[in-house]
């Protein structure tokens, strides 16, 4: 299992709430919401989450590295480790959340 590091800039009330191989990949979600590797990002983290999400490994080639190495230490933890039923309704809800983000971001009058 990883050390416990900081992760500057991010929202740590948030974070905590959450086993530390996945902070780096959320941290990057929250930072990078509307932004393409963002999204693919949230796109991965919610495979994990809910098995009526979906990824395509494919694209973790398109993203940047931090952003891939985040997205491999998530998957890696959760593969192996893996999420308790509380810990996998936390991040269900982290990702829904940001899911219906773009939505309201699109419908809010200009």
């Amino acid at each position: 299992m990883s050390e416990p590091r900081a992760i500057y800039g991010s929202n740590t009330a948030l974070l905590s709430d959450f086993p530390e191989p996945l902070r780096p990949a959320l941290h990057l979600v929250e930072k990078n919401r509307s932004s393409e590797a963002g999204l693919l990002l949230l796109q991965f983290v919610a495979a994990f989450a809910h098995p009526d999400y979906m990824c395509n490994l494919a694209m973790l080639e398109s993203l940047p590295v931090e952003h891939r190495e985040a997205a491999l230490e998530l998957f890696e933890f959760c593969l192996t480790s893996g999420l308790s039923a509380d810990e996998r309704a936390a991040l269900l809800r982290f990702v829904e959340a940001r899911l219906a983000q773009p939505l309201r971001d699109a419908t809010r009058p200009r």
